[in-house]
């Protein structure tokens, strides 16, 4: 499939109190764009829900080099492909739109859901002409952890109505939103995260208990967000 290209400009409610944007605006971007690019190839919402099927994202790296400030110009860049039998990868970037200046990126993992079973369909079964490798924009350097525990903390509450996307299911910015606004001061090291890693375990639906468990790795927090005895969706933040 060929590039999809589009042109943004930061808003206010994109911004937090340092007027940049807000980390969980690039997962909103990249969520857009891929469903912007998949409508234009026949392969969007309204392509899945005809057939059953919806577009799930199970995990995602993302990295930041520059936060852009509101007003801003945006450029945002993205492709996808086959990855595994099961799985579609897609990359995203974002640049300044004035200087090409790179921003931040994404390489992500999404599978098709059958509505019905909520399971995972074979990307051959749902007769999609993938067979084409994802081309690598700039994939974000893997993520790792580092330095030895220094505290934890426990949070509990309810999954917001909010939160709930048009799948039926808590987005997935949320959860990065919640590890972050949760997170005690006390653990929270200095700066921005300038790199996090999602996995998506299990979706969540509204008004579900949730536990997260916040721990400190030196530069590096980790926020595991569990529902009873199964595990939600796990996050990484590397601080800079």
């Amino acid at each position: 499939m060929d590039d999809l290209i589009t042109l943004h400009r930061i808003t206010s409610y994109e911004c937090g109190a340092d007027l940049r944007m807000k980390p969980s605006a690039f997962l909103h971007y990249c969520q857009e764009v891929a469903e912007q690019h998949a409508d234009r190839n026949g392969l969007g919402y309204d392509w899945g829900i005809s057939n059953g099927l919806i577009w799930v994202e199970v995990q995602g790296d993302f990295e930041f080099l520059r936060r852009p400030r509101w007003k801003e110009e945006i450029q945002l860049r993205t492709n996808t492909g086959k990855a595994t039998p099961l799985q579609a990868r897609r990359f995203v970037e974002m640049r300044a739109a004035a200087t090409g200046e790179l921003l931040a990126r994404a390489d992500l993992m999404w599978v098709l859901i059958d509505v019905k079973t909520r399971r995972p369909v074979p990307l051959r079964k749902a007769q999609l002409d993938m067979n084409t490798p994802c081309a690598a924009i700039c994939s974000p350097a893997a993520f790792v952890t580092e330095g030895g525990e220094v505290a934890t903390a426990t949070c509990t509450f309810e999954a917001p109505l909010r939160d709930v996307d048009f799948n039926g299911h808590i987005n997935n910015a949320s959860y990065l939103i919640w590890a972050l606004d949760t997170l005690p001061s006390p653990l929270r090291p200095e700066g921005a995260p300038v790199r996090v890693h999602i996995a998506f375990r299990h979706e969540t639906l509204a008004h579900t208990p949730l536990t997260l468990e916040h721990r400190r790795l030196g530069s590096c927090t980790r926020h595991v967000i569990s529902g009873g005895d199964q595990i939600k969706a796990e996050v990484d933040i590397l601080w800079a």
